[in-house]
């Protein structure tokens, strides 16, 4: 199992995984990750548009990712709470990194997190949409990758 150690070089990430990692149980965790998005800028509605929709996310969820002096920024929206949670604390572990840190990392973040084992099947598409989403712009590709991890999320 790959760590999440190298690449919380930043205090804020550092943070953000020890007071998740602090929670005891699945509930707290739960409830922490719904909590999220109040701290999180969101995207606005009028910029939740066709192009920046995952593709057969159930929840609708929106994301965008922009790179300003070589380090990306991304943000979500979600109709659903959860998937808000979740989207806003990988937005937060993601941005303010390179594109080399970024690829390095790659689904890190979700393994050490053990985010697969609090989640629905559906849920865990989300998170998986979400990461590849952000992979894939931080590759240096515009448009998103299809497959069959956005049937839903």
């Amino acid at each position: 199992m790959k760590t999440i150690e190298p690449f919380l070089q930043q205090p804020h990430h550092a943070d953000l995984v020890e007071e998740y990692c602090a929670l005891d149980t699945a509930e707290d965790k739960l409830t922490w990750l719904m909590e999220r998005p109040a701290l999180h800028p969101e995207i606005p509605v009028a910029m939740r548009t066709a192009e920046a929709r995952i593709p057969g996310c159930l929840s609708g969820l929106w994301l965008q990712g922009e790179s300003t002096d070589n380090l990306y920024h991304f943000s979500c929206a979600s109709e659903s709470e959860v998937v808000q949670g979740i989207g806003s604390l990988l937005c937060d572990l993601y941005s303010g990194r390179s594109r080399q840190e970024i690829l390095a990392i790659g689904s890190t973040f979700a393994t050490a997190l053990t985010l697969d084992g609090l989640l629905t099947i559906t849920r865990r598409r989300a998170v998986s949409s979400i990461i590849s989403f952000i992979l894939h712009r931080a590759s240096g590709k515009d448009v998103q990758p299809e497959g069959p991890h956005q049937r839903a999320a």
